[in-house]
């Protein structure tokens, strides 16, 4: 087939993702995890009146105040059964990709040996469930631009300072007792949020709260998942390090390449941290230009070379790959469980995450839509997706190279310019249900409603969340309209239920699930205690 031959033909994905050896003491901290056992539910037997109500109460004891009210518990219950809204409540639970777990034991053994003096304090007796639960609770209420602009949860508002967070220079309000470091940003980008929400109206990006109209094209219900994508506005930080070669960045002296003795052992071990998650080697800028040729980003060609220029950078879209397997498999792998748990087909709706003030280089469009049909026919062979029928990429417009692997459903003489008629492949799979996976490029608002052949389909969407912010970001200083999280925030419950300080039950360690596309039973999310449990007999040596 022409597009399995063009996938096939990309450099970037062809090496394995190898799996970090474990060491004895990150298996020790992953046995501590099989005792964090969750209760049968989540909540003592509470009537969903008395359930809903302690939920209103955290709401309104929410120290910022909500810039609009139609999409708090308090104004839906007037309109909506109290069942369903606990429901909602009870099914959202914290979410990860497999791979992150490793990565955490490594990261407190990293902060244990070599953080500084106020690190060390604070990780000596940490486990994994204790910085989970730091990740979703320490975040900032609303964290933006280059400069870090910042609202905290005291109120108090700033711009930069996150880089000495954690070290002996850091200064209130921005301390580690209170605050993500930026090292454990890089750490929360990697843990997202799902569960069920009402929705409010279809989500469009300048829908400001306002509830739809009984008549409008809107979904009642669906699952909505929070997501992080790469961030490339803070040179030398996040997935700067690990995705982008400089001269300035990537030098022996920073810890890159295979000579850095140089270096402090601190910094060495740092960047060695992440270059085994990821199992690419960290080269300097010189070791680079001299096996490599990075090729210039045009328009003129599908991009499939591992190493692209960028702005006299050089791209290494074999780590963004990876970094976009770990947003794209969890998604997936959680449409799929969604969907069997409800007897449904999902219609899983997907933006471009980290495309948008994030992105680096134009290019990146089309290694996102481009890893999404390779990750969707990967866990398709996998078998691991008999409930997910569709995979829709909303607002995400590649080049006319990529967009040529996809057909219009609708011949038209003047195209497919604004996105409203689909483009669509069908990934063909003897195995599943429905003979295959539709994959389409279509700019639907992200619960607008499901018609025609897609309706029965459950719903589950995705929107843009941040790695040091609350849900929804802006949504908190009254900027309704700026990007798709406030926009998510005006349309759906995520301002509370994904909250921690609100969904408090719910969004607890123990009941975080996994994205396990490689376990070897059910391709399932499972709960943080049954899959560390399980991953320990699988490596059990």
């Amino acid at each position: 087939m022409a597009v399995d031959k063009h996938l096939d033909s990309i450099v970037w994905c062809n090496d394995p993702w190898d799996e970090p050896p474990i060491s004895e003491e990150a298996r020790r901290l992953l046995r501590e995890c099989c005792d964090a056992h969750p209760p049968d539910s989540p909540d003592p037997p509470l009537d969903a009146a008395t359930y809903l109500q302690e939920l209103i109460d955290n709401s309104k004891r929410f120290p910022i105040p909500f810039p609009v009210h139609t999409v708090r518990l308090e104004k839906l219950k007037l309109k909506t059964p109290a069942e369903r809204l606990v429901r909602n409540a009870q099914s959202t639970y914290p979410l990860m990709n497999q791979r992150v777990l490793v990565l955490m034991a490594n990261f407190l053994i990293y902060k244990r040996i070599y953080g500084s003096n106020i690190e060390k304090e604070m990780y000596k007796e940490m486990s994994i469930p204790q910085l989970i639960e730091r990740i979703l609770q320490k975040r900032a209420i609303t964290f933006m631009k280059a400069q870090d602009q910042y609202k905290l949860i005291t109120g108090e508002k700033g711009v930069d300072g996150w880089e000495s967070v954690g070290t002996e220079s850091e200064q209130p309000p921005l301390v580690l007792s209170q605050c993500l470091s930026y090292d454990e940003m890089k750490l929360s980008a990697l843990v997202y949020v799902s569960g069920y929400t009402e929705c409010i109206n279809d989500g469009a990006r300048r829908n400001a709260a306002a509830p739809a109209p009984a008549a409008a094209a809107a979904e009642r219900e669906a699952v909505i998942i929070g997501v992080i994508g790469p961030r490339f506005k803070r040179v030398n930080r996040m997935g700067y390090e690990d995705i982008v070669v400089t001269k300035d960045q990537n030098r022996s002296e920073n810890g890159y390449g295979e000579s850095n003795d140089a270096c402090p052992p601190a910094r060495r071990a740092w960047i060695k941290l992440w270059a085994d998650f990821y199992q690419l080697p960290s080269m300097t800028h010189d070791e680079l230009y001299d096996r490599e040729q990075p090729v210039p980003c045009t328009s003129s060609r599908m991009f499939s070379t591992r190493w692209a220029s960028v702005k006299g950078l050089a791209f290494d879209n074999t780590a963004y790959y990876r970094r976009l397997q770990l947003i794209l498999d969890t998604c997936l792998v959680e449409a799929n469980h969604r969907a069997r748990e409800a007897d449904k087909f999902a219609f899983l709706n997907i933006i471009g995450a980290g495309l948008g003030v994030w992105k680096l280089s134009p290019h990146q469009v089309d290694v996102f839509v481009l890893a999404a049909l390779l990750r969707a026919r990967h866990l398709l062979g996998a078998g691991a997706l008999p409930r997910v029928a569709d995979v829709n990429l909303a607002y995400i417009k590649p080049g006319k190279h990529v967009a040529a692997l996809f057909e219009s459903s609708v011949r038209t003489s003047s195209g497919n310019e604004d996105g409203d008629v689909p483009l669509k492949l069908f990934l063909k799979n003897k195995d599943h249900p429905k003979g295959g996976i539709n994959v389409q490029l279509q700019n639907r608002e992200p619960s607008s409603q499901l018609r025609g052949e897609h309706e029965g389909k459950l719903l589950v969407l995705t929107y843009p969340w941040d790695g040091n912010a609350h849900p929804g970001n802006e949504f908190w200083v009254g900027k309704l309209t700026s990007s798709g999280d406030p926009a998510a925030a005006c349309a759906t419950q995520v301002a509370e239920l994904h909250n921690a300080r609100v969904n408090r039950r719910a969004l607890r360690a123990p009941r975080t699930a996994l994205a396990a596309p490689r376990a070897p039973r059910a391709p399932r999310p499972c709960t943080l205690p049954a899959h560390y449990a399980a991953l320990l007999r699988d490596r059990h040596q």
